[in-house]
């Protein structure tokens, strides 16, 4: 029997989710993917298995610092940190449930891979290092940054998993001795990533990270380690003494800019460091000589984009648009805009996961009966991942967008809909920045997303009613006040032939629109889409009835 890598789990229920296979083991757990039975999706789950080689104050250790990761990740709430769905213990074995990427991790990526170009390592590099600040900010150090704890979804984003390692004391006012107990008894972390002062068992605060995070981005762009040697400990002295070699000697087209910028990230003194993720990552940017308005590196998997920059114009906010009412608008949105400084993109992500096949056929919807089904009462239906998921007992659909590049979009499985009359609640569980959560409704969307209209609104008041067919068509926006803030908004689409009618809340927004256009768009998907960054809506009650 193989107990360190769990074979013998295979087939058990642990948690309410049934062990499917091992994804990935270390010398104290193992990670299987499994298959969870409510709700019903695809998960990893996590169980602490002790060597037999352990006594039982060592796995008394591993066991506490084991609970630790699962406590400290469930209370990290961002786009790029692997989320906690449930954990406990079963048959004396802690265990967690997190969500399954199915990408795998950043080093199996790049085991696969020659060194990345500057914008892909950037594309990685500003995710971390997003996901790094927002953990320190909230108390947490990682201690264990390294390309196997990043893990990547189906379409190339990434996020942040293991955390629980250390907690940061200054925010709770705390002594370092207090919160990192493992610190003092041992070096933890894997020495080809640990800092300098991690090495020494000084005390620790979130540059030890950046280091971490310096030695990763190294590694990414050369495809080599700045330090080898044959023992930890040797390993280890070598980051604390050791000046790294210069990049370009590895890889001669790294500039001196962006050589200066690896080093400063790589500096045995932490107050030489960039004092945030943050700030390395803008620096690293900046030395690349990447042009602000260029294209951003994305993934080949969610290549499907198009900019909104043509007709909101560079640093626009879309309710600048709706003339004397907006400035009712911009009054309000003031009192909500300290809620985030998140700044909005406009391109559109596709989630690709393992699911299911869907019910449905792929032809126009004809029967207008169908109009009594909700249309989210079938998860089959709908893309899941763990940025969209299903909560609650009445079939509450949430989108939390990840992305700072690219709005979230789910489209409906199957059918396609040409002349129809449909109505969702859409409620907004996490704000961001009051004035630029738009989200809403796709609808006539083209398999291929070359075309399709777009009705969204904004809880300070704006909606927008837009068409895309190559380049995006403005056909008509302003203010309702029938749109609430802070609670749930029900709209209804009304789409026959060339005429759409538009409520919220049961309140007509103005006279119906024509699109006049020859290009009308035909039969095509229905879409539910969330654009800004961090920002999570949940969806329910979707009634489609064909006309």
């Amino acid at each position: 029997m193989t107990t360190t890598k769990g074979q013998h789990l295979i087939g058990k229920v642990v948690g309410m989710c049934v062990l499917e296979k091992t994804l990935g083991y270390g010398g104290s757990s193992a990670v299987f993917l499994a298959q969870q039975r409510s709700p019903s999706r695809k998960v990893a789950v996590k169980v602490f298995l002790p060597s037999p080689h352990m006594n039982i104050y060592m796995q008394r250790e591993f066991y506490r610092r084991f609970l630790c990761e699962a406590e400290a990740a469930s209370r990290l709430n961002h786009a790029h940190i692997l989320p906690i769905y449930s954990y406990g213990e079963q048959d004396g074995l802690p265990y967690i449930v997190m969500p399954y990427m199915g990408g795998g991790t950043l080093a199996e990526y790049m085991s696969k891979r020659d060194p990345l170009s500057l914008e892909e390592a950037q594309w990685y590099l500003d995710q971390i290092a997003s996901a790094l600040d927002y953990a320190h900010e909230e108390g947490y150090i990682h201690c264990d940054v390294k390309p196997s704890n990043i893990l990547l979804d189906d379409d190339g984003y990434v996020v942040l998993s293991d955390f629980g390692i250390a907690r940061l004391s200054q925010l709770q006012g705390e002594t370092t001795e207090a919160v990192l107990p493992a610190v003092r008894d041992a070096v933890m972390g894997t020495p080809d990533y640990i800092s300098p002062e991690q090495a020494l068992g000084n005390p620790l605060d979130g540059r030890s990270d950046i280091y971490s995070l310096g030695i990763m981005l190294f590694y990414l762009l050369t495809k080599r380690l700045p330090f080898k040697a044959d023992s930890p400990i040797a390993l280890a002295l070598q980051h604390v003494h050791e000046p790294p070699p210069p990049p370009s000697s590895l890889r001669a087209e790294l500039t001196p800019a962006v050589e200066r910028v690896m080093l400063k990230a790589l500096a045995k003194d932490p107050a030489a460091r960039y004092q945030t993720a943050q700030q390395f990552s803008k620096a690293f940017a900046e030395s690349t000589k990447i042009a602000e308005e260029a294209r951003p590196f994305v993934p080949k998997l969610v290549q499907k984009v198009h900019s909104k920059r043509d007709i909101l114009g560079t640093g626009r906010h879309l309710w600048a648009r709706a003339g004397k009412l907006s400035r009712l608008v911009a009054v309000m949105a003031a009192i909500l805009l300290l809620v985030s400084s998140y700044l909005v993109t406009a391109n559109v992500i596709v989630p690709s996961v393992e699911r299911t096949p869907a019910h449905t056929q792929n032809n126009t919807a004809s029967n207008s009966r169908e109009g009594t089904l909700d249309r989210l009462a079938n998860p089959d239906d709908w893309p899941i991942s763990s940025t969209f998921f299903y909560t609650g007992q009445h079939y509450q659909y949430h989108i939390l967008n990840a992305s700072a590049r690219s709005v979230a979009l789910a489209l409906y499985e199957g059918q396609q809909f040409e002349n129809f009359r449909l109505s969702v609640t859409m409620t907004q569980i996490r704000v961001i920045q009051a004035d630029r959560d738009y989200y809403g409704v796709v609808f006539r969307c083209a398999p291929d997303q070359s075309h399709y209209y777009l009705f969204e609104i904004v809880p300070t008041g704006q909606y927008d009613f837009m068409r895309y067919d190559g380049y995006w068509t403005n056909l008509v926006n302003g203010w309702s006040p029938a749109l609430t803030i802070g609670k749930s908004n029900t709209i209804t689409i009304e789409a026959n032939g060339n005429t759409f009618i538009f409520s919220v809340n049961g309140k007509a927004i103005g006279a119906p629109v024509k699109d006049a256009s020859s290009a009308l768009l035909g039969a095509g998907q229905i879409g539910l889409y969330v654009e800004n960054q961090g920002a999570e809506i949940a969806f329910s009650h979707l009634y489609i009835e064909t006309l």
